[in-house]
């Protein structure tokens, strides 16, 4: 998860949420509220799925290989506590995608938000992704919470291939989406009525989190990487 940021944000749609990052408590590692602001009933984490690099577009969820490798599952489990990616009966090597959430489960996170949200415009914005291109600020967009791939479609057509959105957010600020591009999962602000639809959503794989939880891949307490 990188830390430079080599612009300001003044003036931009992504200043209220840069305004209110950072680590209060000077802790290890990397945690929520660096990457989703304090101002939010619920906070959770999105498990991006882990594909089977065999061909098959078979998917596999962080509880399955967490218990193949009897390893707690738990809010800050990272990829590093699973070894080597691969099931311990000899299966396939299985990855998880950083930086974007999978098809599946960004269309049942918009259906999740989808209450929340109603008609506003929702604001997508990419921030690091950004700065390896020629541009002098970040790269944001407005549409429908409907448009995020079609945003995302038309940016990657003016810029290239990028990751992202990295942040989206509806007008009233009501909910916030963060997909870092270091990460495998995506994190959630939002309400605590919100964060209960996305709970029993069978398509994601979520646990709650809190602003202190960390998300490095260094942050699992387990024991197992010790």
């Amino acid at each position: 998860m990188a830390e430079i940021r080599g612009w300001s944000y003044e003036g931009t749609e992504l200043a209220w949420i840069q305004d209110r990052l950072g680590r209060p408590d000077g802790g290890p590692g990397h945690a929520v509220s660096e990457l989703v602001p304090g101002c939010f009933g619920s906070y959770l984490r999105i498990f991006h799925p882990f594909q089977a690099m065999d061909g098959s577009g078979r998917t596999c969820s962080w509880r399955t290989l967490a218990e193949a490798y009897g390893v707690p599952f738990h809010s800050e489990l990272s990829h590093r506590s699973l070894p080597a990616g691969t099931v311990p009966s000899g299966g396939p090597l299985w990855l998880a995608e950083s930086g974007r959430l999978d098809d599946r489960s960004r269309g049942a996170l918009q259906r999740c938000l989808a209450p929340a949200t109603g008609d506003q415009q929702v604001f997508y914005a990419y921030d690091l992704v950004a700065m390896g291109e020629d541009v002098d600020s970040p790269i944001e967009r407005c549409s429908s919470l409907a448009g995020l791939d079609s945003t995302h479609a038309a940016v990657r057509a003016e810029i290239g291939d990028v990751d992202g959105p990295e942040f989206w957010w509806p007008q009233d600020r009501s909910w916030v989406v963060t997909t870092d591009h270091d990460l495998l999962s995506t994190y959630i602000g939002c309400s605590t009525e919100t964060a209960r639809r996305i709970l029993r959503a069978d398509e994601l794989e979520v646990l709650p989190v809190t602003q202190q939880t960390r998300v490095d891949f260094y942050a699992d307490e387990s024991g197992h990487l010790r």
